[in-house]
């Protein structure tokens, strides 16, 4: 991947501080824009807007705290949320058929159950998986995860059971 440079804002120590900030969390938001939208070349033109809004903002703003992760995962949602256009998981598009003659046993099982759960993922409405995946793969506490999808952190714990619920329904359904 090729390396993004940041113009960051005038004042130089907080320069560094959201530079530094961008390239630590950068794989970290890519990785969860691109489960999110299930698109891996859009995902990172996403990602970077995400960042160039929340610097921005950051110029806007001068004398309030610094970058929070909060801000970048709520700016990549939005994000993602107007590029994604709705999508039936029961329309999926015809996929090759997986050759598994060449695969050890154990690595066939684990690769076809990765694509079991993206494809579960893909199937749940965007709010829902937006909640999976900020909960369970980038590990938001529950305080940061209410800040970024705007939810009470008592209606968030039962929104993000029943998403798990309908998770394991769905990938109940449509595994192997």
């Amino acid at each position: 991947m090729d390396q993004v440079h940041v113009e960051a804002p005038a004042f130089s120590a907080r320069a560094a501080s959201v530079e530094r900030e961008f390239y630590s969390d950068f794989p970290l938001v890519l990785n969860y824009v691109a489960r999110l939208i299930d698109d891996i070349d859009g995902a990172a033109a996403i990602t970077c807007a995400a960042f160039r809004q929340v610097a921005d903002g950051l110029r806007q703003r001068p004398h309030e705290e610094g970058l929070r992760r909060a801000d970048v995962f709520r700016g990549a949602t939005e994000l993602s949320r107007s590029v994604l256009r709705p999508r039936r998981w029961f329309r999926r598009q015809r996929t090759a058929q997986v050759n598994l003659d060449d695969f050890p046993q154990p690595e066939a099982r684990r690769a076809l159950r990765r694509d079991t759960v993206q494809r579960a993922l893909t199937a749940l409405p965007f709010d829902a998986r937006a909640m999976i995946l900020l909960r369970d793969f980038v590990k938001l506490s529950y305080d940061e995860l209410a800040d970024v999808v705007d939810m009470a952190p008592r209606k968030l714990v039962h929104a993000l059971d029943r998403s798990r619920a309908e998770l394991g329904e769905i990938y109940d359904y449509i595994k192997f």
